[in-house]
């Protein structure tokens, strides 16, 4: 899926979602309803990668609603983690909500596909 606010990419069970634009109340309830809907379709990931990389702003709208979705990866078994650009604004705000302590936080998705990768298979993301 590919709109002006979020764009998703499944591939090998890791799903990358992307967050743009300013998080407003709109913004932030289709945020949810795509990460809802992408969560429950079969197969289940058993990797959500939220980048929010391309956000200058993250309001406690958007927090509260990441943090709801991470309370959904938990209770599926489905691991979870954020990608924040680092000495930002947003990376800010993850950090002093706590957000950070929810969930591993990456500077870029490769990365955390890495982290999450059998080790036999890292080396092809080299």
């Amino acid at each position: 899926m590919r709109d002006d606010d979020i764009a998703s990419e499944r591939s090998g069970g890791v799903l990358v979602v992307e967050m743009r634009g300013e998080p407003g109340i709109t913004t932030v309830s289709r945020w949810a309803a795509v990460l809802e809907t992408a969560l429950s379709e079969l197969p289940w990931p058993r990797l959500l990668v939220i980048d929010l990389g391309p956000l200058a702003f993250l309001s406690a709208r958007g927090v509260r609603s990441l943090l709801g979705v991470f309370e959904v990866c938990r209770k599926r078994g489905i691991s979870s983690c954020l990608i924040v650009s680092p000495g930002g604004d947003v990376e800010r705000v993850v950090r002093r909500t706590g957000l950070a302590d929810e969930v591993p936080v990456f500077s870029h998705r490769m990365l955390a596909i890495a982290r999450y990768q059998p080790a036999e298979m890292r080396w092809l993301l080299c």
